[in-house]
């Protein structure tokens, strides 16, 4: 455990994490993580197309997530015969709507204190010698307006449209509106909390670990606190900790990045980092494979619906504010050492957890940041 005061960043890559506590110096927590976003998009070609899930809580900016899967496409476009079971699909067909940059603009223009400018910037940096070195530039002057102008689009449309097999669509281009929603909140081991309270109040409790105090912490009325776990609303829970989606996904290819200010407020954000998927050389992309092709004789998935996206992230800490953020990432058993962690953090007021998916956590307490590794 390394200890900073007051404000930190921790991320799955050093040079996203380096890209956030650049930016954390000058800006919040949600500046932070949408640097490191823009980050990994700088040094992965199957960043910036595929999705992005945000969360962010604090005493003062309330408990909020921000949706930037990628959509189905379709948009504004008669529905197509479908394939059969005897044709090959092409990988146009499967790529999807990327609402990425427009997820990571509204982060900044609602929640954000720096520019946009300055939150890509280091991304820029990051990219130099890159076709994404330029793409990144026009977004950072254009928003994410540069996916739906040309030429930008073009390339897209090219090569996910439908000369090639595909569903995109200018309007899908121009689709993206994320919008700021609450989080979800459950309940954590809240007699747990209360044991842990009571044999702190005894002398039994030996532990001074961040979790500990934790379970110490007693509201107004003196009584004590209950956990709560802060999740994406669209999170699937199964005996009240995150799972996996319903659908099949890539959990393995999930990558994080997480900040605490000097206002004890957390943002952490999660996106996946595509190892197949059509590449677009023009771009120096690769468009994963999030959308569903039309097949004849089966029910079409609506356009502009959301896909399903890995998220093995959370927030812990009482009603009014968290105070730990945990991420899990790396591996197929990703949801499994996050629920570990959670379990550990309820039961035994530790962080603890075991597997193949590597664990990084943030905690802020008593005005002093801690970034905690596993």
């Amino acid at each position: 455990m390394s200890l900073r005061k007051a404000r930190a960043a921790v991320a799955s890559a050093p040079e996203i994490e380096a890209a956030a506590e650049e930016v954390l110096g000058r800006g919040n927590a949600i500046d932070a993580v949408v640097a490191g976003v823009f980050a990994a998009c700088a040094v992965s070609p199957g960043v910036l197309l595929g999705p992005v899930q945000i969360l962010v809580g604090g005493a003062g900016a309330g408990l909020l997530a921000i949706d930037g899967r990628v959509r189905q496409p379709g948009v504004g476009a008669p529905r197509p015969r479908g394939f059969t079971s005897a044709e090959d699909i092409p990988d146009a067909a499967r790529v999807g709507v990327p609402w990425l940059p427009a997820a990571l603009s509204v982060a900044v223009a609602t929640m954000g204190s720096a520019t946009f400018n300055q939150v890509v910037t280091p991304a820029v940096a990051l990219a130099k010698g890159t076709p994404r070195a330029e793409l990144l530039k026009r977004i950072a002057s254009r928003g994410p307006r540069a996916l739906e102008e040309r030429p930008l689009s073009e390339e897209l449309l090219a090569a996910a449209g439908r000369p090639s097999g595909g569903l995109l669509t200018v309007d899908d281009l121009a689709s993206p509106q994320p919008e700021v929603q609450k989080a979800s909140r459950v309940a954590l081991g809240a007699e747990h909390a209360a044991r842990a309270a009571r044999d702190a109040a005894s002398g039994k409790a030996q532990s001074r670990s961040f979790a500990a105090e934790l379970a110490r912490k007693k509201n107004a009325a003196g009584e004590p606190e209950p956990r709560v776990l802060v999740t994406f609303p669209w999170t699937h829970l199964a005996a009240g900790l995150p799972a996996p989606p319903a659908h099949a996904v890539e959990v393995a290819r999930v990558r994080a990045v997480a900040a605490v200010d000097r206002n004890a407020t957390f943002a952490i954000a999660c996106w996946d980092e595509a190892t197949d998927g059509l590449f677009i050389p023009e771009l120096g992309l690769r468009a994963p494979f999030f959308a569903e092709p039309v097949r004849r004789g089966q029910t079409r998935i609506r356009p502009g619906e959301p896909r399903a996206a890995a998220g093995p992230v959370a927030l812990v800490g009482s009603v009014a504010a968290p105070e730990l953020a945990l991420a899990a990432f790396g591996a197929t058993d990703a949801y499994d050492v996050l629920g570990q962690a959670l379990e550990s953090l309820a039961v035994d007021e530790r962080l603890e957890a075991h597997g193949e998916a590597r664990l990084v956590a943030l905690a802020h307490a008593n005005a002093t940041a801690s970034v905690l590794r596993g």
